[in-house]
């Protein structure tokens, strides 16, 4: 999807019955177009006005609408903008819209958004927020998004820009001045920042992770022998009886997914098959589905019973590294004291899914790994792998730039390093982005958007 400097139409509202929809429409004939189809001059009405009137096809009458007018350059495009609010029935927006498009076209998706960055009315990272926002499925995710909208990670990427102009700027004057009697710029001194620098840099790379959990959710998978209660745990989180729990092993023969919000941030769990050795096809083929499943997980509950054993765990270690695993025994309810603190001196969670006991702790240990303070949303975090790949190549610059100080290469090596490490710090907030990048971003929008 290429700019063009034509005008463009499209509902933004989502499709069915309501109050109310909105025909948007953008260019520099939008007024004219809306004006041909309305029963009220337009002429000489301000920006960011709200006009009352019908909208008619040859004297018949459409709908009693409400246009508001916004006028370039102060619009969400830059462009002359009208939004057509009419009466919420598909049937009549259609045809709105099917009037306007005889003079002008259906906008593509996230086109109107695309505008606004192309007339500096957005940054790409804002851009990209605008869609976060509309696809938030939680607080956090929401508040994340509102954040990048209101420019906290430009805010930080220019900051890092700016430094590193101050860098390159020293090098270049002794590039460019290298015959006259110009200070020599003390090399150490700039490898020391540099180090600083690269730390901001895996700092703003943690954040992505951070960011991408807010946006994506964390995935926590549950595994275990078959019948240590791991469809019991799952339903306890969910507070419903998703899956089928009997005594018989290997009830669960293929993972369950589903999506919570753990006090405003997105969970996904997993309930996943048990993990024993069977003749059974159909729970071979779960088992080694769960092993899929896990690998790709934040998080993982291995689930066990006072019947577990060490090589079970051990088992489990051999594709889950140890840090991403928590330790849970199940039905405490049925166990004596000596036996819970066995477990709990290796590290064990206690829960009982029948007395609904430690799922609240459970829970609270998952949400230590998963918050993210205001401060940090508010200093701006990566959202996407778009972002962390380009703050990684960032990385590699520097650490380019690094190794060229230390190899005794030259200020020019030095130099160049730093620009691509600028480089690609501009390509997250849109300051050079090819068009297949911005392609892959816009078609992430809905139509109307």
């Amino acid at each position: 999807m290429k700019y063009s400097s034509d005008t463009i139409a499209a509902i933004s509202t989502p499709p069915g019955v309501g109050a109310l929809s909105v025909i948007r429409v953008s260019g520099k004939e939008a007024i004219s177009v809306v004006q041909k189809y309305f029963s009220k001059s337009l002429d000489g009405i301000s920006s960011h006005t709200i006009v009352h009137g019908f909208i008619k096809d040859a004297g018949r009458i459409i709908d009693e609408v409400i246009l508001s007018l916004f006028k370039a350059p102060h619009s969400y495009t830059g462009e002359d903008v009208v939004e057509i609010s009419c009466h919420g029935n598909p049937f009549i927006a259609n045809q709105i819209l099917e009037l306007l498009l005889r003079d002008i076209r259906l906008a593509e998706r996230g086109e109107f958004t695309q505008r606004a960055f192309l007339h500096n009315k957005l940054d790409l990272t804002q851009a990209e927020a605008v869609a976060d926002l509309i696809n938030a499925k939680t607080k956090a995710s929401q508040q994340a998004a509102l954040q990048q909208m209101k420019g906290a990670l430009h805010h930080r990427i220019a900051t890092l820009l700016e430094e590193l102009t101050e860098y390159r700027t020293q090098l270049e004057v002794e590039i460019d001045f290298a015959e006259q009697d110009v200070p020599e710029i003390d090399l150490d001194t700039l490898k020391e920042k540099l180090k600083v620098f690269y730390d901001k840099l895996e700092d703003l790379i943690h954040s992505g992770q951070e960011g991408t959990i807010l946006r994506e959710g964390f995935r926590v998978g549950l595994v275990g022998a078959p019948n240590v209660g791991k469809s019991s745990v799952f339903n306890a989180f969910l507070k419903t009886e998703r899956a089928i729990v009997t005594p018989t092993p290997g009830t669960t023969r293929d993972y369950l997914e589903e999506v919570i919000s753990l006090k405003g941030y997105l969970v996904k769990l997993y309930d996943t098959a048990g993990l024993r050795e069977t003749d059974d096809p159909v729970e071979k083929i779960g088992v080694q589905r769960t092993y899929e499943i896990v690998r790709s997980c934040h998080k993982v509950l291995f689930i066990a019973d006072s019947h577990q054993s060490s090589e079970e765990y051990e088992d489990v270690t051999h594709f889950i590294p140890p840090e991403n695993i928590i330790k849970v025994i199940n039905k405490t309810d049925v166990m004596d004291e000596a036996t819970v603190d066995s477990f709990l001196n290796n590290d064990y969670l206690p829960c009982s899914t029948q007395t609904q006991t430690g799922l609240d702790a459970l829970k609270e240990k998952l949400l230590d790994l998963i918050k993210v303070q205001d401060t940090q949303l508010g200093a701006g975090i990566l959202t996407n792998i778009r972002q962390i790949a380009a703050t990684r190549k960032a990385i590699s610059a520097i650490e380019n730039a690094i190794r060229s100080i230390d190899d005794k290469l030259g200020v020019e090596f030095t130099a160049f390093d730093l620009k691509e490490a600028s480089t690609a710090l501009e390509e997250i907030i849109g300051k050079v982005s090819s068009d297949d990048i911005l392609n892959r971003i816009f078609d992430n929008f809905c139509i109307g958007k």
